[in-house]
């Protein structure tokens, strides 16, 4: 019913379909006209001109070219009717160049919504990609730095670590970096969810690549047709026998199927697991597996990019440190603010290098001051202020080391906390905004 309704609403997508539909109502609004007394001298007076329907119809539907389209093909096909039966000299011309008018500003009006809603739609998708990015770090980095590190004390390797060592396979191995994360990866997800018995696979095109890329245990298999993999191949979320219901038997040969999903919603690759200690699937447990699993999608995508933005995207900066406020308020993951400030315009370049050096979470803008000074502002989420301290210590060595005594000239501000220095931060992103195309930096460097 609501697909009905939605046809009979908006009309038809295939442009086929439209075309054919401006056909058939620009017939019946003629047939409409000719049956009707609209062609007598003084039929407006009386009675309303219900022809000018079909023309309007199609404009509001499809906008100003079909509905202009629509109304010539009335008004002709009118014509060439009067025509033929001998009537043409009472052609009612001021009702056909009203009726194309009409359709001519109902169409436009159609036409600007349309755009108007189309880029609404557009920044929507936008911040919700974004947020939902800015979501999947912060909850991973929460769980490495408290939860998780707590859980596998007396284990040889962390979180933490172990998402660092991926980062670092990742980028030493621009080709194949499944081949060369898959073990180091199941391995993590077995200290997190148990896993005895596992494979990881590529997916190529929506389809599983049934090239095994990283085993463990002895008796894994790859069964295609399993309706968990299906299931998890459709809907793209992390399954176990705990999403079964009450009255569902579990029929599959995996106690788990993982979906590697990047940021961008690609599939890039998907972890089945045959054995997995059931004890250890809490939901908790299962929540963090998906955040690992994610993360690890982000290290094999080609198309995500790191949050380094452009001096334009003031507004995008600022949603950042709301962002980060927020994670303060309710969650007291506490996170700073640092500002370098070259006060002689003339090391541009030195400040590029910096970003080089960017952690996973952190986020680089590079702006102008109102004084005409290059500005690079890093926010540092979850970091602590002596955390923040050590990283302002590093970017000092690495100006020094390119610039020399000339370090001088780079003013830094900070480590500001956004929960106790709000009203510094607010000044010094007074002064900032305006854009120094010598310091964009491309945005389109992976992580």
């Amino acid at each position: 019913m609501n697909k009905l309704w939605n046809r009979l609403i908006i009309g038809f997508k295939e442009d086929g379909f439209a075309w054919l539909e401006t056909a058939v109502i620009a017939v019946l609004s003629i047939y409409i006209w000719m049956k009707s007394d609209s062609l007598a001298p003084t039929s407006t007076e009386h009675n309303f001109f219900w022809p000018l329907f079909g023309p309007l119809l199609i404009a509001l539907r499809y906008g100003f070219a079909k509905g202009f389209i629509c109304a010539l093909l009335t008004t002709a096909g009118l014509a060439t009717a009067m025509r033929i039966t001998g009537v043409l000299e009472f052609y009612p011309f001021s009702l056909a160049v009203g009726t194309i008018l009409t359709a001519m500003i109902a169409g436009e009006f159609r036409d600007y919504w349309h755009n108007i809603n189309q880029r609404h739609i557009l920044d929507h998708q936008y911040m919700s990609q974004k947020l939902e990015s800015f979501t999947k770090n912060y909850h991973l980095l929460k769980v490495s730095h408290d939860q998780l590190e707590q859980r596998t004390a007396g284990q040889t390797i962390s979180l933490r670590a172990s998402i660092q060592t991926l980062q670092k396979i990742a980028s030493s191995h621009a080709d194949k970096r499944l081949e060369f994360i898959g073990r180091p990866l199941l391995n993590l997800l077995s200290e997190i969810g148990g896993l005895q018995v596992a494979g990881i696979y590529k997916v190529v095109n929506g389809k599983i690549d049934p090239n095994v890329h990283a085993v463990l245990g002895d008796q894994h298999r790859l069964v295609l047709n399993d309706p968990m993999l299906q299931d998890m191949m459709e809907t793209r979320k992390l399954l176990s026998p705990a999403k079964i219901g009450d009255n569902e038997v579990h029929k599959s040969r995996y106690q788990l199927c993982i979906p590697l999903l990047d940021t961008m919603g690609n599939l890039q690759a998907a972890a089945l697991a045959e054995n997995a200690k059931f004890f250890m699937l809490t939901p908790a447990n299962v929540a963090l597996l998906s955040l690992v699993s994610n993360h690890a999608a982000d290290l094999l995508s080609d198309s995500l990019l790191t949050p380094v933005l452009k001096a334009n995207q003031r507004d995008l900066f600022q949603q950042y440190l709301a962002r980060a406020k927020y994670n303060k308020r309710h969650y007291g993951a506490d996170s700073n603010l640092v500002a370098f400030v070259d006060t002689t315009g003339k090391h541009g370049k030195v400040l590029h290098n910096v970003v080089n050096y960017r952690r996973g979470a952190d986020v680089y803008w590079t702006c102008q001051s109102t004084s005409n000074q290059p500005v690079l502002m890093v926010l540092l989420p979850l970091t602590t202020t002596f955390d923040s301290q050590q990283y302002i210590n590093r970017v000092t060595e690495l100006l020094k080391n390119h610039i020399g005594d000339d370090i001088r000239n780079i003013d830094i501000l900070g480590p500001l906390s956004l929960d106790t220095d709000s009203k510094q931060i607010t000044t010094i992103m007074d002064e900032l905004g305006a854009v120094d195309e010598s310091l964009v930096i491309s945005s389109d460097n992976r992580i």
